[in-house]
């Protein structure tokens, strides 16, 4: 009886192992064989000379940015009255200048005003998405295509990560604008290695995924190996597992993965644990997801992810307030804030500030106008973009009147917006080593509405110094 019960618990011991080790190699968005057979080629011949990484934050919620970046002294007075209960006395707030232009900075973001102050960070004004330009008239008109689902999370989280069109008949995508870029990038005639890093506990990340490739999630640390490594019954069946040869193409395809994710989840995993970086992070759930970023980044050369180029994917929460007043977006912008900076800091620390972009995206902004203890859901909305390459300490874009009933407001203040997420996203790609031919096209679907193919000026012009 004792014999029987030892078989059937160590059987169940070793079938819970192998489907741990499965659900990491083959279903949790590891890496697909495509990219993985080239992150292993990079380790053996790779460059790191023109690395570039491009990391997402994305505040899930819809950021009620237009108290993230308020107007001037000029405009202050329309803000105080279109904003009511939301809005913030100018005493309390940071004023940062572009030029002789003006503006002011949630309370709570000290930290963003001296990355300002330094040229290390720009804003991008009343970002969102669209299929064309489009003006007031031809919204009111319904003359031109808009957006789908305008003031939905699903729809406008999936348009913001994809890049592309959505309708009732297809409100999914399938593929994220990084991905394709790296499905892009990834071509032999491009002869760069990519990775693509997953971080955030917040929701689906479509962003990272492309067609031949998908995202490495780390969100809850890599601890695949646990039972492997304590084990021995899980390690020996693993072995012999993964020692059979095949005769069916999918179990052998199936067997390969899962043998790439082990090694891919001990380099990650030996990153984690034993890459050390001197600068303080917050302990916050942002602050530690780009610790890990920042680890993942110094972590270059042969014997590590020796990466041409990475794409990074953060998130942080909590942002759809339409509840808890202006305390509860002060204290979203204070963590944001205080993350922002360190990370930058980690980035001078390793080496890699010139060659690093952070930018921020949401699902939206929120109207102007209060409910009755917070805001609502909005379209257009102001983004941030960080790092040595940037142009810092600008404001690009439209900045609109903080007013209702003006050219950008299509109700109760929410933004009709004058830069296109396409635009945006074009801009970023173009830095990350997209041409503007075939290959943005592919990455940014509709960005011929926006962009002559073979411009080197891009959309947001002067956003790169």
């Amino acid at each position: 009886m004792k014999t029987q019960m030892h078989k059937t618990m160590s059987r169940r011991r070793f079938l819970a192992g192998c489907g741990k080790m499965t659900g990491i190699g083959a279903m949790s968005s590891i890496l697909s064989l495509k990219m993985t057979n080239k992150l292993f080629a990079a380790r053996a011949t790779g460059s790191i000379t023109d690395y570039k990484g491009l990391v997402c934050l994305f505040m899930f919620g819809g950021n009620d940015s237009f108290n993230m970046l308020t107007p001037g002294v000029d405009g202050y007075s329309d803000y105080l009255d279109t904003r009511g209960i939301l809005g913030i006395s100018q005493a309390e707030m940071h004023q940062i200048f572009d030029g002789s232009q003006d503006y002011h900075l949630s309370p709570n973001m000290g930290s963003v005003k001296t990355l300002f102050d330094n040229e290390e960070l720009s804003f991008i004004a009343n970002v969102g998405t669209l299929i064309q330009p489009t003006s007031l008239a031809e919204y009111n008109a319904g003359s031109v295509s808009l957006p789908y689902g305008r003031f939905s999370h699903n729809d406008q989280i999936e348009q913001w990560q994809t890049s592309i069109s959505l309708s009732k008949t297809t409100p999914f995508a399938g593929t994220g604008w990084a991905g394709r870029m790296i499905d892009v990038l990834n071509d032999a005639a491009n002869n760069n290695a990519t990775t693509s890093v997953s971080l955030s506990p917040y929701g689906a990340n479509t962003t990272q995924v492309g067609k031949l490739s998908s995202p490495f999630n780390t969100y809850k640390g890599v601890d695949s190996l646990d039972l492997y490594d304590t084990d021995s019954l899980v390690k020996g069946g693993m072995d012999a597992t993964l020692e059979m040869q095949y005769a069916s193409v999918l179990h052998a395809h199936h067997n390969y993965i899962r043998e790439d994710a082990l090694e891919q989840s001990a380099l990650l995993e030996d990153i984690e644990q034993n890459t050390v970086i001197a600068t303080a992070f917050p302990d916050s759930g942002l602050g530690q997801q780009l610790l890990q970023v920042a680890k993942y980044i110094k972590a270059q050369g042969p014997e590590g992810l020796n990466a041409n180029r990475q794409t990074f994917f953060v998130g942080q929460g909590g942002f759809d307030t339409h509840g808890g007043g202006i305390e509860a977006h002060n204290g979203l912008m204070a963590s944001v804030s205080a993350a922002l900076m360190a990370f930058n800091e980690a980035m001078k620390e390793i080496g890699y500030h010139d060659r690093v972009v952070t930018y921020t995206a949401s699902d939206f902004g929120r109207t102007l106008v209060p409910n009755s203890a917070g805001s609502d859901h909005g379209w257009g909305g102001n983004q941030m973009v960080m790092g040595g390459p940037v142009n810092g300490g600008k404001v690009f874009g439209q900045y609109p009147s903080i007013l209702t009933e003006t050219t950008t407001d299509v109700g109760r203040g929410r933004q009709l917006p004058t830069t296109s997420v396409d635009e945006f996203y074009a801009s970023l790609a173009y830095w990350f080593g997209v041409e503007n031919n075939s290959e943005m096209e592919e990455v940014v679907p509709n960005i011929r509405n926006f962009w002559t193919a073979g411009s080197s000026d891009i959309p947001i012009s002067g956003l790169f110094g």
